[in-house]
């Protein structure tokens, strides 16, 4: 049945008509497969491209599924008991423990050098004989030497003493000065009357500054003059009779003080002036004369008066007027308060005193350390006049210490002077490298402190040191500073100097604790410990892990000791990235990725070093030895 049909033509039938007329106007057979071929050319490549489409799409389910497998994936780790360390690295190179360059103190000709390089050699062991023509001159020169040190003794045994009498002088003023400021107060050395302040506060005194001028006549002292032998010092005390010029008025007085030194009046008239203290009934002034009696002796003449008290008060110690205690016109008894120190001013005082005597102490210590010195001079020179005299007409030149001898200079026959070099001896009972720490790691090492050394030349050899000096001269480079730190390795075995060495400083350690990868550590000091009966996810922990807070101890980068919250074999959740590498969580959160976080964030390696290329060397500190939550 024709199912395509045209003005009542067949499909078949217009076909062949049209068949037809291409043979008649082509003048050809027409090709019937032609148009065949192209048909099934076309379907093979639409199956082809059907086939390659359904295998992608299968590829694409089957990386879901994977993907979908992976992101299900859960990685945990059980707490365990394990050792952790807190370390420094840094390398360096090998030293001998001693290098000894051996020289001479005599000229001559080498007779003997019975040694080789590479020999090990003891110490006092004869390296060279030298014969010399110069020994009585070396002679005379070591007894001059003794002669010198000799002197250089005594003198030092006299400044020792000089410099001990000095300090207990020193001393001795701090003591009085530290009595006398106890007391803040300038006082009256009398009793009268201010007639002038000459200090104001907040002036500094020096001991001996005058402060203020005092006057007393309330008594009047007259002296008067007696024949020479009729007075003694037994008059002192005696009553006298004093009877004032113009007969006005007689009074009654004491003798205070008799002159010892005579005197001559006119007329050849030896005399001696006494002193005679009278009470001023108020008319006597200074101007105002008298003759005096005393018993039956009288005076030669007429005296003249003085007051009492007319004198200057100065400060008996140091230091800035606080306060004034009194003003002009004031009557003041002896020991009365004139002005107030300051305390600050008076401990500078002392202060000063007292650096005074700590300078007066050191001298004489370093007048002690000069005897010392002094001693060990003469014994020197007495050892070295002893080896000169004692090598006769060979000088021996011995080796200072024990070694090996690693280069030898002068040969037999040589001729040799103070300024020659002999031979090189290294002492290899021990060697020695120096680390380079970090300024920031230096603190945290210690004299005495265990070293792990490796050596590039000797694979898996166990060698061990010890620090032994910390050297405060540091270098800085870039902004970084390193200290030196020289180890010891007392077993060398087969080390060798100038081998390339590497040191590990354990600086913290924690021996059979409980542990856990760094990387199970989340925000906080948390955990979460695998638990069937929870059964929702928190955030990107899964559902069968509960959140439990735990103490966090040291760590080494790899795993953090925990130092409460969980239990040997407990099975904690391993967070992971999305490209599927473990995320670090370290305590106190510092997140080396991407900068700092919040508290308990992390870091991709679990490892935090520092770095850098001083005197050969690379310090990097591994680890992160605190707990978390900073």
């Amino acid at each position: 049945m024709n199912l395509f049909k045209k003005k009542g033509s067949t499909f078949a039938e217009t076909a062949k008509a049209g068949t037809a007329k291409t043979e008649t106007a082509n003048g050809k057979k027409p090709r019937k497969k032609s148009k065949s071929k192209k048909i099934i050319r076309i379907v093979i490549i639409v199956l082809i491209i059907v086939i390659a489409a359904g295998m992608g799409y299968k590829k694409l389910v089957l990386n879901k599924a994977k993907k979908a497998a992976s992101e299900n994936t859960v990685t945990t780790a059980k707490v365990e008991t394990r050792d952790i360390e807190n370390t420094l690295t840094s390398s360096g190179t090998v030293q001998p423990l001693n290098t000894y360059e051996v020289k001479t103190l005599v000229e001559g000709e080498v007779i003997s050098a019975d040694f080789e390089e590479g020999d090990e050699v003891e110490k006092g062991q004869v390296l060279y004989q030298v014969t010399t023509d110069t020994l009585d001159k070396k002679i005379d020169q070591a007894n001059t030497s003794v002669s010198r040190a000799e002197k250089n003794y005594d003198k030092s045994v006299e400044n020792y003493d000089k410099a001990k009498a000095n300090y207990e002088d020193a001393l001795k003023d701090y003591n009085e000065a530290a009595d006398k400021y106890k007391n803040l107060n300038l006082t009256a050395a009398s009793a009268g009357v201010i007639t002038e302040l000459m200090v104001k506060e907040g002036d500094n005194v020096q001991k001996g500054s005058q402060l203020a001028k005092i006057y007393d006549n309330s008594y009047m002292l007259l002296d008067v003059y007696f024949n020479a032998s009729d007075v003694t010092s037994a008059l002192v005390g005696k009553t006298a009779s004093v009877q004032l010029s113009g007969g006005a008025e007689t009074l009654s007085g004491t003798v205070t003080k008799v002159s010892s030194l005579e005197e001559a009046l006119s007329g050849n008239r030896i005399v001696k002036k006494v002193t005679i203290k009278v009470k001023n009934p108020g008319g006597i002034t200074a101007e105002s004369k008298a003759t005096a009696s005393i018993g039956t002796l009288s005076s030669s003449e007429e005296g003249s008066f003085q007051p009492l008290t007319d004198t200057v008060i100065t400060a008996e110690k140091a230091g800035e007027v606080a306060k004034l205690s009194v003003e002009e016109g004031d009557k003041v008894a002896e020991g009365d308060s004139i002005a107030v120190l300051d305390k600050d001013s008076i401990e500078d005082q002392l202060d000063s005193y007292n650096k005074t005597a700590e300078n007066a102490k050191d001298s004489m210590e370093n007048a002690k350390d000069s005897i010392e010195t002094a001693k060990e001079s003469i014994e020197d020179a007495k050892s070295a006049l002893d080896e000169v005299v004692d090598t006769k007409t060979d000088y021996s030149i011995t080796a200072p210490i024990s070694g090996k001898v690693i280069r030898k200079d002068a040969l037999e026959g040589d001729t040799i002077n103070s300024q020659s070099s002999l031979c090189v001896i290294y002492d290899l009972s021990a060697v020695t490298f120096e680390m380079y720490v970090d300024e920031l790691d230096v603190k945290s090492v210690a004299v005495g402190q265990e070293v792990n050394v490796t050596a590039d030349a000797l694979e898996n050899a166990k060698i061990s040191g010890v620090v032994t000096n910390i050297s405060l001269e540091s270098t800085t480079n870039g902004g970084v500073t390193q200290y030196p730190v020289t180890v010891r390795i007392n077993d060398a075995g087969d080390l060798l100097p100038g081998m390339n060495v590497t040191g590990e400083i354990i600086v913290e350690k924690a021996e059979g604790v409980l542990a856990i990868p760094a990387d199970a550590l989340m925000r906080g000091d948390v955990v979460y410990v695998k638990d069937a009966s929870v059964t929702k996810a928190n955030g990107s922990v899964p559902a069968g892990f509960k959140e439990v807070e735990i103490e966090t101890g040291l760590t080494d980068g790899n795993y953090i000791e925990v130092k409460s919250g969980l239990s040997e074999g407990d099975e904690v959740y391993v967070k992971r990235t999305s490209s599927g590498t473990t995320q670090t969580m370290m305590p106190g959160g510092f997140n080396m990725e991407g900068g700092q976080g919040g508290p308990g964030g992390n870091w991709q390696g679990g490892s935090s070093q520092r770095s850098g290329s001083f005197g050969g060397g690379q310090s990097r500190s591994q680890g992160s030895g605190s707990s978390g939550g900073r």
